[in-house]
């Protein structure tokens, strides 16, 4: 059986922290045995959750991230950014996010959101990590900063939800691109080309649990074990072995996230 990972999961929200041992054990008996955690919110229950989550004594492998998502980019101060300083060197952290842009919900205002998100890139930078990035509607808005503070960088656009021409020049600043259980749906043609174009030594895949559970099981909570569904999908649109697939997706994740952290 392929040995999978779930490189973007909320393992502390609501919907799954409360059952987080059989989460884990359905995870690993789907051959899912690693996972990235980030964190729901930036709010102390979610960093405690996740701290926990990270060490609990199972036999998954478990890393994290810590940053203020776009959506509460309104909530990101002095005092955050002090106890991300803090969360960030805590062991087995090995990226910074996420972080990002979201112009569809616009939680917080736009102007908001590209200040906070700035600010961020260069926290990562100093910390030397790879940073995790969010983004919806705003994909030319998001290569022009990136493109502003360098144009080389160690990082994952996660949950990728554009099109070919929206995903290359991410991939010329260096970024890897995680897939999400979006790419099962019928109507998401446009991102199933992303998916068969983009390299294999640039490709992730996640669950961002709980949400968007892929095909079978759209519109019901999402967990780390569903991200085998997801796998199995990009590894047939890819003309590929299911392990060939996951070769390349473990390998991707040691390169991006472990090699120089762990």
């Amino acid at each position: 059986m392929a040995q999978w990972l779930d490189a973007h999961t909320h393992l502390d929200s609501d919907e799954l922290y409360p059952e987080r041992v059989d989460v884990l054990d359905r995870a690993l008996e789907a051959g899912v045995q690693k996972l990235l955690l980030v964190n729901s919110e930036a709010s102390e229950t979610s960093f405690t959750r996740m701290l926990d989550c990270l060490t609990l004594s199972h036999e998954t492998s478990r890393y994290a991230c810590f940053g203020v998502h776009p959506h509460q980019a309104v909530r990101y101060n002095p005092e955050i950014k002090g106890r991300l300083r803090e969360l960030l060197h805590y062991p087995g952290v090995i990226g910074f996010g996420e972080i990002g842009l979201d112009f569809f919900y616009n939680y917080s205002p736009q102007d908001v959101q590209v200040s906070v998100f700035r600010e961020q890139l260069q926290f990562a930078r100093q910390e030397e990590l790879p940073v995790i990035i969010h983004c919806r509607d705003a994909y030319s808005k998001l290569a022009e900063i990136l493109r502003e503070q360098s144009g080389e960088w160690n990082g994952m656009i996660h949950c990728f939800t554009g099109t070919t021409e929206e995903m290359n020049p991410l991939l010329e600043l260096g970024f890897h691109i995680s897939f999400s259980g979006i790419v099962t749906f019928k109507k998401a043609i446009a991102l199933q080309e992303s998916a068969i174009a983009v390299p294999l030594d640039r490709i992730l895949v996640e669950t961002d649990a709980p949400f968007l559970a892929p095909v079978p099981f759209r519109g019901k909570t999402n967990e780390p074990a569903f991200v085998v569904h997801t796998a199995k999908f990009i590894a047939a649109l890819k003309g590929i072995s299911d392990e060939h697939l996951a070769v390349s997706v473990n390998g991707n994740f040691h390169k991006l996230f472990l090699h120089s952290r762990l």
